[in-house]
């Protein structure tokens, strides 16, 4: 286990205290080396002067007195002295007996002073076994003065005592000033630590406080200026996915997004009801979502050849029955790798308008196309053959006129019906007797009614009732479903109109009993040009937009149709409208 502490405060005390004891440790060592340099010089420079003194009362003693000269000087004194001839005999020493030592010419100092400068020596005495400075003044014979080094040693053991006790209050000083450094600026930095974790975990709302107007400090300046900027942008791109979910949401198109891996990253609400998805979209891949044989063939192409063009695919989707245009865009998944964007478009709507434009351009077509013909065939019958027979010549100008007036019918009904779809026909509100429009159209059709054999009625309340509605537009609805009811009855059927009414609404109905219509045939009697029996409508002069025409005028009010009916039976119509509606 590592002894290096791992707070950071813990560390730079540690720092500290190393480079102090290096510091005070190299201090000491060089000052300790000084003092022992310095004192040294001391004593020698001591030694020479004593030497010098000494020589000059030495040399000019008789050899006899020598030995007892030197003795006295070093009772006085406390140091060595020795006389050496020039050739290095020791003629006295004050303590050792000269005949006992050695020969001195091999000496240092000693040879320094034969040769006329004065000698310095520093080592261990082989006779008395101290360590000694010798110091030769120049001169014959030699004098030499030799002190012990004890002093020396003990001058620096006792600076060695006083330097230790010195330094350890300014260590111990110094270590308290570090630790308390250490220990704010761990503060500080742990400070901003705890800011910034926060902040990576998306707590902008964290408080950090800027001390003094250190590097610190501005660092901590920049932290919160980063903050304060995280909070923006983060404000910003939470708008903008707000934004995006609630078009994502809203948006009647259907949104898939496939990840590189080809699984399901997203998908909206509309995408979720188009493709029968749960609560958890993403537990699927692409080929299991758009299970459509084409989708599928074009999804694999796609991914084959992502930098294509790929063109929108229509399909008809089954479950819920629709028209789906899907258009696939590239778009990169979270891992950068190339995801697939599907967008599915609902064009039931479009495609059924376009359908119903064909048919209605077609059945117009026809619808014009048979009268014009029966015009222009009996115009040149009678120009080339009738004018002669007044009988025959009658009967094609019937005709004639018996087209014109379908002709004429077929475009009001058209044009009618344009402009309702238009909303061309603004809808003007005036209160009434309800029972009123039921009687006029019944009055309308008496005589053509008496014609065909229908016995024909209005059967409508005793008591007035009251609301508020548009005449021509009811006066239309019920022309219209009066003349189909007249139309469609057999001769010595019966066909009446009612009107009845309840706090809100007021209802409109036609009942006949004629040829009725098929179950299957219900939900499109209203569609444009579209009949039951064709042949017994052209017959009877119908355009075959009477039913669309109620439809419409019907909404265009706020109300709706019903339709009734069994083949053989007859036929009930029911348009319900609001009774008092608020003007728009």
């Amino acid at each position: 286990m590592s002894a290096v502490p791992r707070s950071l405060a813990g560390r730079l005390f540690l720092q500290s205290a190393v480079v102090l004891a290096v510091f005070v440790a190299a201090a000491g060592l060089l000052g300790d080396r000084f003092l022992a340099r310095w004192e040294t010089g001391r004593v020698a420079r001591d030694l020479e002067r004593v030497a010098w003194a000494a020589a000059e009362g030495l040399r000019t003693a008789p050899a006899q007195f020598l030995g007892a000269r030197v003795r006295e000087l070093s009772d006085r004194t406390g140091l060595r002295f020795t006389v050496i001839a020039g050739d290095g005999r020791v003629l006295a020493d004050s303590h050792r007996d000269p005949a006992t030592m050695e020969n001195h010419a091999g000496r240092p100092e000693v040879r320094e002073a034969l040769a006329g400068r004065t000698g310095v020596a520093r080592r261990r005495s082989a006779s008395i076994g101290e360590p000694l400075l010798y110091v030769a003044v120049p001169g014959v014979p030699v004098v030499r003065a030799a002190q012990s080094l004890a002093s020396v040693a003990n001058v620096r053991a006792e600076m060695r005592r006083r330097v230790a006790l010195a330094a350890l209050g300014g260590v111990a000083a110094a270590l308290v000033l570090a630790w308390w450094f250490s220990r704010s600026l761990t503060r500080r930095i742990g400070a901003l630590t705890r800011f910034a974790a926060r902040a990576a975990e998306g707590d902008l709302g964290a408080e950090l406080a800027v001390h003094g107007a250190d590097d610190l400090a501005d660092l901590e300046r920049a932290l919160l200026a980063l903050r304060d900027g995280l909070r923006q942008d983060l404000a910003e791109i939470r708008r903008e996915h707000e934004r995006l979910q609630a078009l994502l949401e809203h948006l009647p198109d259907g949104v898939l997004v496939l990840g590189g891996d080809g699984r399901v990253r997203l998908a909206n609400p509309a995408a979720r009801h188009i493709l029968r998805l749960g609560d958890d979209p993403t537990a699927h891949t692409g080929p299991e979502v758009l299970r459509h044989p084409d989708l599928l063939e074009a999804l694999d192409r796609w991914s084959r050849h992502p930098e294509a063009a790929a063109e929108p695919v229509a399909v008809d989707w089954p479950d819920p029955p629709c028209r789906l245009l899907v258009r696939f865009v590239p778009f990169p998944d979270e891992a950068g790798r190339p995801g697939t964007l599907v967008v599915l478009r609902d064009v039931t709507r479009q495609h059924e308008l376009e359908r119903m434009r064909t048919d209605f351009v077609a059945n117009l077509g026809h619808e014009l196309r048979t009268p014009l013909t029966a015009i222009r065939g009996a115009a040149e019958t009678l120009r080339h053959t009738a004018l002669g027979d007044p009988k025959a010549a009658l009967r094609f100008v019937e005709a004639i006129h018996r087209n014109a007036l379908r002709l004429e019918a077929l475009l009001r009904d058209v044009s009618d019906l344009a402009r309702i779809e238009a909303g061309g026909a603004p809808v003007r509100l005036a209160p009434l007797d309800a029972r009123e429009p039921v009687r006029q159209v019944v009055e309308m059709f008496r005589a053509e009614a008496e014609k065909a054999g229908v016995n024909l009625e209005a059967r409508v309340p005793p008591a007035e009732v009251p609301a508020d509605l548009d005449t021509d537009k009811v006066e239309s609805i019920l022309v219209n479903l009066v003349q189909n009811g007249v139309r469609y009855t057999p001769r010595g059927g019966r066909v009446w109109a009612e009107v009845s009414a309840d706090a809100d609404t007021v209802t409109f109905a036609v009942e006949d009993t004629g040829i009725g219509i098929p179950d299957h045939e219900i939900p499109r009697v209203t569609e444009r040009f579209y009949r039951v029996d064709p042949a017994r409508s052209r017959a009877t002069g119908g355009t075959g937009l009477g039913l669309a025409i109620v439809k419409h005028l019907a909404e265009l009010l706020g109300g709706g149709l019903r339709i009734e009916s069994r083949p053989g039976h007859g036929t009930r119509v029911t348009v319900t409208l609001p009774r008092h509606p608020p003007p728009s």
